[in-house]
């Protein structure tokens, strides 16, 4: 326990001792009177009526003079306590005086205390903040802080605190590298990549059988430059006004071809304007890439469809497939980047749905996928006011 801990509680310990002292001195000194004054009273009884003498001591030892049910003589006579208190109004005064002051005394050491303690617990919320928000973590200041209750609290968490912001830095660093390097690699691909695309084209006939490997290292090269400018934060998102049926037909015209190939239909009833708050091109991108999960796993002959519906806290979309739905090993990676699950498209990269969770919710709105009750899988878009 620290000294100035020591001395604040021991100011109002020693008053309310010296106001226990005082009592009791006081309580002493006025038995002592009493004794003094009801000798005196017998004394001078004897000295006037020695025939009395023997009552008087008679009733003395027996002490049932004191107590009793019905009123003595002075009582009778008009006398009160006070009018044998003569002279001790000044030890009631000291008394009183000492009872308030040990009293203040208490009273000033418990709302300090309680304030002490409030201006700890802000601190320690303070820090946690920081902690969490990552930005830098304030120092733990005033005498508060050195003593009490929370001393050992504060100073643990302010450890644990600042070893994760060392954590959480040292982890912020190695993704920004891992994203420059995802970058670095990306870049470097699209270089000898363009030079295949062109000696495919010059090549006629025989480089067409390179078209679809070439087309989706293509896209593998653009998706790794997209996850690397979303790691490192230099995606620029622009949110404004937009209409989400009008994004939803425009993913759907681009899947066209694809839908076409694989005989699937995309199923996008009208739908009046719906307002979302959102970047249209991105925004647009990740319903693609939802949209196009579901035509790659819905069997031909069927159709992938789309619902939407309002309310007070946000716009849902579900997009839903006639497929087999997603294993139950699955539902819990859908959105990892590289997991292509049990039954992976041909042509999947395993980053598609990764990329649409990274640029949805970048944006206020939250996706997650399941298993319809009537078959199939389904995503689940919500895009929150």
């Amino acid at each position: 326990m620290k000294p100035s801990f020591v001395r604040r509680m021991a100011v109002p310990a020693v008053c309310l001792l010296a106001v226990a002292v005082v009592t009791g001195l006081l309580a002493c000194w006025s038995a002592a009177r009493q004794l003094a004054l009801l000798d005196g009273f017998c004394t001078a009884l004897v000295a006037r009526a020695p025939e009395t003498a023997d009552a008087v001591y008679a009733l003395v030892k027996e002490g049932t003079f004191a107590g009793q049910a019905a009123p003595g003589v002075l009582s009778e006579l008009g006398y009160r306590p006070r009018d044998f208190a003569a002279g001790t109004g000044w030890l009631f005064a000291v008394a009183g005086a000492a009872l308030a002051l040990g009293l203040a005394l208490l009273g000033g050491g418990f709302f300090l205390s309680r304030r002490a303690a409030h201006r700890q617990r802000q601190q320690l919320i303070r820090l946690l903040e920081a902690a969490r928000t990552g930005q830098s973590l304030p120092l733990l200041t005033g005498d508060g802080m050195a003593e009490g209750s929370y001393a050992r609290l504060a100073d643990e968490i302010q450890k644990t605190v600042t070893e994760l912001a060392l954590t959480r830095q040292a982890a912020v660093r190695a993704r920004d590298r891992f994203a420059q390097n995802l970058a670095n690699i990306a870049h470097q691909l699209k270089t000898p990549l363009t030079a295949l695309s062109l000696a495919a084209q010059n090549a006629g006939d025989a480089g067409g059988a390179l078209a679809a490997p070439l087309e989706r290292l293509t896209g593998l090269e653009e998706s790794l430059l997209l996850l690397a400018r979303l790691d490192t934060g230099a995606l620029p998102l622009h949110p404004e006004p937009c209409d989400l049926y009008t994004l939803l037909m425009m993913a759907a015209d681009n899947l066209e071809s694809l839908a076409e190939s694989a005989g699937v239909t995309l199923d996008i009833p009208e739908l009046e304007p719906i307002p979302v708050t959102c970047d249209p091109d991105w925004t647009m991108e990740a319903l693609l890439n939802l949209m196009k999960n579901c035509v790659e796993h819905a069997p031909a002959g069927s159709a992938v469809r789309c619902s939407c519906r309002r309310n007070a806290l946000y716009t849902e979309v579900v997009l839903q497939d006639a497929g087999a739905g997603f294993s139950p090993a699955d539902l819990d990676h859908l959105f990892e980047r590289f997991y292509r699950g049990e039954h992976p498209s041909p042509h999947s990269t395993g980053l598609g749905l990764a990329i649409a969770k990274e640029l949805l919710e970048r944006q206020n709105a939250l996706v997650h996928a399941e298993n319809a009750p009537d078959g199939g899988g389904r995503f689940v878009v919500r895009f929150y006011r």
